[in-house]
């Protein structure tokens, strides 16, 4: 009589039979994660990305206060909010426009 084959799960570092690790395509890999750890791993991001979207505040990267979400810019492509607050962003792009139309103005 011959055993089934067994793989360990690097999660758990139980080993399982080949059964408890779901297919990755028809009939080819297997998923490196057995199921009940996959079903874990996958809750726990949904629950963070669901986390991230119902935020209401936000910590500004210039001024470093929390701030509501709709002090900041939303940013399309990315489908994001901008990391500076508004008033930060626009200190920060006015101070860039002048630096830039400085090394332009001195280039001619």
């Amino acid at each position: 009589m011959t055993t089934p084959a067994k793989r360990t799960c690097p999660c758990c570092r139980k080993p399982k039979p080949l059964a408890s690790f779901p297919s990755l395509q028809p009939g080819g890999l297997l998923h490196p994660y057995c199921r009940p750890c996959l079903t874990a791993r996958v809750r726990q991001s949904g629950r963070a990305r669901d986390q991230a979207v119902t935020a209401v505040t936000k910590v500004c990267a210039l001024c470093a206060q929390r701030l509501p979400l709709d002090t900041f810019h939303w940013i399309k492509s990315s489908q994001t909010h901008h990391s500076y607050c508004r008033g930060c962003h626009s200190v920060y792009m006015a101070e860039r426009y002048r630096r830039r139309r400085r090394s332009v103005l001195a280039q001619k």
